[in-house]
């Protein structure tokens, strides 16, 4: 039906560096349930196939992970740049590196987002309910392990959320989210400092 093919097939492509120098495609499908990702590298003038990762037959935690777009990321530092495929990372190799298991993040941010800190972090507003904390939260890149988190339940954080340095107050990027109700309508907001601080409750707009 109409929500099966919709779960199923959103199709996204992408480009990393999987050796660090070589640009390869990424082609990847799936968001909310199946998800598949097949690395092409161009060779010779013919597209070779590198890799290909599905969470088929794998535990539930891998299922329904996925962002509404993929990013590409040197997250643990070793020269190669994994995807960062929303809740779920890949090694460069197609392997998993870590996934946080909290399900579909309506978005999800890569960068040095708290540059007192080494490497990277990724931020995200979690589209799945979070009965307890973590709707919106900062993890290490790296590892997947949560920094800091929403203390709290979470109904549908969703469309309504940004990760940039906009306040010149705070180092690093400030990170903000917003809740919605059952009609998908604005409900609550959080804007934070890239330590969990919350230094403003404001509606600050979107979609």
């Amino acid at each position: 039906g109409k929500w099966g093919y919709n779960y199923a097939s959103r199709n996204q492509l992408g480009v990393a560096y999987l050796d660090g120098k070589t640009p390869c495609r990424i082609v990847a499908r799936g968001t909310y349930n199946v998800m598949i990702a097949i690395a092409y590298e161009l060779h010779d003038g013919k597209l070779r196939r590198l890799w290909k990762w599905d969470n088929i037959g794998q535990d539930r935690k891998f299922w329904g992970q996925g962002a509404h777009w993929m990013h590409s990321a040197d997250v643990d530092g070793d020269g190669r740049e994994e995807v960062v495929l929303g809740s779920i990372v890949l090694d460069d190799d197609g392997s998993v590196l870590w996934c946080t298991g909290l399900g579909h993040p309506d978005h999800c941010y890569v960068g040095d987002i708290n540059p007192q800190r080494p490497g990277l972090e990724i931020y995200y507003g979690m589209e799945t309910r979070q009965r307890e904390r973590n709707g919106m939260c900062l993890v290490e890149a790296a590892s997947g392990k949560i920094l800091w988190g929403h203390e709290g339940y979470t109904r549908h954080v969703h469309s309504r959320g940004m990760c940039s340095d906009i306040d010149a107050r705070h180092p690093g990027c400030e990170c903000y989210s917003a809740d919605t109700d059952s009609q998908k309508k604005y409900a609550w907001s959080r804007l934070r400092t890239c330590q969990g601080q919350v230094i403003s409750e404001e509606n600050l707009g979107g979609f």
